[in-house]
């Protein structure tokens, strides 16, 4: 079984998307970090939006990619079975409501439940409105 072609700029993305996650990671971290003093979580918070952004990068290109020549991303063999702009998206926002609820409640396990609940509802709006990258 032969692995399927994707376009340069696809190719390109997926490279790129792993220093500006790791830098979205850093950023993220240190950011979060003055903001609650929390480390633990700011780790969690930061890992999130890197994977998000790591997630969301390629399936950007993979869209721009005119429709008759994209090949979907779910077709590479490593590439699970879901929407990756919708995962990408939701995660960040995941973050970024954990963040915000944290810096309200200073519940840790809430805040958490709080991002979770708003970055699975959003992946479920988003995976039906996206188009299939």
């Amino acid at each position: 079984m032969s692995e399927p072609e994707f376009d340069k700029s696809v190719v390109r993305a997926d490279k790129w998307s792993k220093v500006v996650a790791l830098l979205v990671a850093i950023a993220a971290f240190l950011i979060v970090r003055e903001l609650v003093i929390d480390v633990q979580f700011a780790s969690i918070a930061a890992a999130t939006a890197g994977i998000g952004t790591r997630l969301y990068i390629p399936y950007h290109a993979s869209v721009r990619v005119p429709e008759s020549d994209r090949t979907s991303i779910s077709e590479h063999p490593m590439a699970g079975a879901y929407h990756h702009g919708a995962a990408g998206i939701g995660l960040v926002v995941l973050s970024i409501v954990a963040v915000t609820a944290f810096a309200f409640t200073q519940g840790f396990v809430t805040s958490i439940g709080i991002g979770i609940i708003a970055g699975v509802g959003l992946y479920v709006v988003l995976s039906s409105v996206l188009p299939k990258g």
